[in-house]
């Protein structure tokens, strides 16, 4: 007997500890990668270890209370989980109403009449099983955790209503174990939502700053950089030059060797630029099809042009195209110093780009120019809507 008793209290502390562990999981789960909704799942499960240790200590009045808080704090997570479809918003609406008002009230009626705790724990499951089905379609696969840990939460409800004070060992361990399984079903769901979401928030963010067909940054990066550089040339005076190189000959591969041919013209000039940046400080992007923008930091215009902007034209004159043997790239470059002035990334972009266009119509010699400062401040800016 004494054995028996003695298996029992360790099946009790072993399922409290694993409640706690997952609190500690939430917790720092939550706050690396900021998702509140296993920080409510913290809340809740940690709820449930006060309705175990109320039990414990048969406290005849806490128990039904504190389990009845447990489907409450739940509920907020769980409308956190589902997301903010239109299709949800009734059944999302009803939940919160249920979990932040009814459920609390009843928690206090709780105290009185063991009914408090069935009709509350059947109301709660009653709308989460209705936003569960709404929401099964959009949460595969993470949402089929979900149900078998509602299900024990319901059954736990059901040990405390049926049951009257004192409360033995037997009725510690089984809510115990039930508490355990649901806490570990939504940790496991929650995680794997939150997973989820993480590489679609880290695709979205990819496709913010990494061009899709080149691997460059994107000419929102490049604008972000300039406007840093610009503020370490006002602090420090630390020079940076402003690039725009033109695939000047594609139009000629595009003609002879066909659109496949430019389309790997294309990527061979992006990897060829990125590869001719030296260090660590300089960042390229792609601007138009053919056109790149460099950003190289701490030269002034003089050594960018012959270092930087002569690299990236002995690049494209290093081999011929793959898929075009008889054609080398052939490229322009159109640059100028990062002024302390107001001009916006954007406008000095343009201001560079339409002297990029002036230069290929006059078909000039010249691979590399620099634009004086003066020609940029009276240069015209783009239109704004």
């Amino acid at each position: 007997m004494t054995d028996l008793i003695d298996a029992e209290q360790l099946w009790l502390g072993a399922c409290v500890g694993a409640q706690l562990l997952l609190v500690i999981f939430c917790v720092i789960h939550a706050n690396t990668y900021r998702e509140r909704a296993l920080l409510l799942h913290a809340a809740s499960t940690l709820m449930a270890v006060v309705a175990v240790q109320a039990l414990v200590g048969n406290q005849p009045l806490l128990p039904a209370a504190a389990l009845l808080l447990v489907p409450a704090l739940a509920g907020l997570q769980l409308r956190d989980l589902v997301g903010r479809a239109p299709s949800l918003r009734r059944a999302r609406g009803w939940l919160l109403g249920v979990s932040a008002g009814v459920l609390p009230l009843l928690a206090v009626g709780a105290v009185y009449s063991p009914w408090a705790l069935a009709g509350g724990m059947a109301l709660w499951l009653a709308v989460a099983a209705v936003l569960l089905v709404r929401a099964w379609r959009q949460g595969r696969p993470w949402i089929g955790w979900l149900p078998p840990g509602l299900a024990a939460l319901a059954v736990a409800g059901l040990v405390v209503a049926a049951d009257r004070p004192p409360y033995d060992v037997d009725d510690a361990v089984l809510l115990a174990g039930l508490l355990t399984v649901w806490a570990a079903c939504t940790y496991l769901a929650s995680s794997w939502r939150g997973r989820i979401q993480g590489e679609t928030r880290a695709r979205l963010q990819a496709r913010k700053t990494v061009d899709p067909l080149t691997g460059l940054a994107t000419p929102l990066v490049l604008a972000e950089r300039i406007l840093a550089a610009r503020h370490m040339m006002r602090r420090y005076g630390h020079p940076s030059v402003v690039m725009v190189v033109d695939l000047e000959n594609l139009p000629a591969i595009a003609a002879e060797s066909g659109p496949e041919a430019a389309e790997a013209a294309v990527l061979a000039a992006a990897s060829r630029v990125r590869e001719a940046l030296p260090g660590d400080g300089h960042v390229a992007a792609r601007l138009t099809h053919a056109r790149f923008g460099v950003l190289a930091e701490g030269v002034a215009p003089a050594e960018a042009a012959a270092t930087v902007a002569t690299r990236i034209l002995a690049a494209g004159l290093k081999e011929p195209v793959p898929a075009a043997q008889a054609e080398y790239l052939r490229f322009r470059i159109v640059m100028a110093a990062v002024a302390g002035d107001d001009t916006a990334p954007k406008a000095l972009l343009y201001k560079l780009n339409t002297r990029m266009d002036q230069e290929l119509r006059a078909g000039s010699d010249r691979r590399i120019v620099t634009v004086p400062r003066d020609e940029l401040l009276t240069a015209p800016a783009p239109l704004t809507p």
